[in-house]
C-alpha cells in the first residue's frame, strides 16, 4: 500500500519519536524477543494503521486490513491489541501526548505569554493539518461520550488547562477553569470545521490569527493589540 504525502505527514507527525519499519525489520530479522522488539512491533502496527483508518474509516477498517497493512500475523497483532479500537486508541493517546509535550517545551523559551499562546495555536493547526484525516476521525470519535477515546480527550484538556494556568496565573488571581476549557473547545471546533471541508492554507493561516487573538484577548487582555 503506497502512502500519499498527507499520510506520510501523518506518520512523521504522530510517530516521529518512535521506531519505524526499518527498525522493526532489523529486530525481527535478528529474531530477538524482548521489550524493545515488542515496542517496535506495536509501533509497526500503529504506523500501518494510520493510513488504513484514514482511507477506510473506523467502521470499514477490519483487523484483517491491519494485519495486511502491517504485514504481521494474527497472533502478533493480538499479542499487543485486543481489537482495532485499541489500535486507534493508542494512536490517539500518542498523538495527544506528543502535542502536549511540544506545548510544554515551548513554554519556557517563549519570551512572553502572548508569544507562547500564538505559537501554541499555530502548532495546534499545523499539527492537525499535517495529520489530516486521521486526526479528524479521532476527534470525531473522541467527542462520543461512549468512546474509549473520550476519557483521553478529557485528560488532555485538563493537561492543557494545567499548562495554561502554570504560565498565565503565576502570582495572579485564578480564572474559572471553564474559561480555559471553552477556549480549547473553540480550537477543536475550528479544527474540525477546517478539516471537514479541506480548507486551503490561507484559511488556516487566518484561523491561526483569529484564534490567537481570541486566546490573548481572553487570557491576557493587557497584551492584546
Amino acid at each position: 500500500m503506497s502512502l500519499d504525502a498527507t499520510e506520510n505527514g501523518a506518520v512523521r507527525a504522530v510517530f516521529e519519536d518512535l521506531g519505524g519499519y526499518r527498525a522493526v525489520a532489523r529486530q525481527q530479522g535478528a529474531q530477538v524477543e524482548g521489550p524493545l522488539v515488542g515496542h517496535l512491533q506495536r509501533t509497526n502496527i500503529q504506523l500501518a494503521a494510520i493510513p488504513m483508518f484514514a482511507s477506510k474509516g473506523l467502521a470499514e477498517t477490519t483487523v484483517n486490513d491491519l494485519l495486511t497493512a502491517a504485514n504481521v500475523s494474527r497472533r502478533t497483532f493480538y499479542k499487543y491489541f485486543s481489537n482495532k479500537m485499541e489500535v486507534l486508541e493508542s494512536i490517539y493517546q500518542m498523538s495527544v501526548s506528543l502535542l502536549l509535550a511540544r506545548f510544554g517545551e515551548m513554554q519556557p523559551v517563549a519570551d512572553s505569554p502572548q508569544t507562547w499562546l500564538r505559537a501554541m495555536v499555530a502548532l495546534f493547526f499545523d499539527y492537525h493539518l499535517a495529520v489530516g484525516p486521521i486526526i479528524r476521525l479521532m476527534q470525531e470519535e473522541a467527542l462520543r461520550a461512549d468512546s474509549p477515546l473520550a476519557a483521553h480527550r478529557q485528560r488532555a484538556h485538563l493537561e492543557m488547562v494545567r499548562l495554561l494556568i502554570e504560565r498565565l496565573e503565576a502570582g495572579q488571581s485564578q480564572r474559572n477553569p471553564l474559561t480555559y476549557r471553552a477556549l480549547i473547545w473553540a480550537l477543536e471546533a475550528a479544527s474540525l470545521e477546517l478539516l471537514g471541508r479541506q480548507a486551503k492554507r490561507a484559511e488556516i493561516e487566518q484561523a491561526k490569527q483569529v484564534m490567537g487573538d481570541l486566546l490573548i484577548a481572553a487570557l491576557c487582555p493587557e497584551l492584546a493589540t
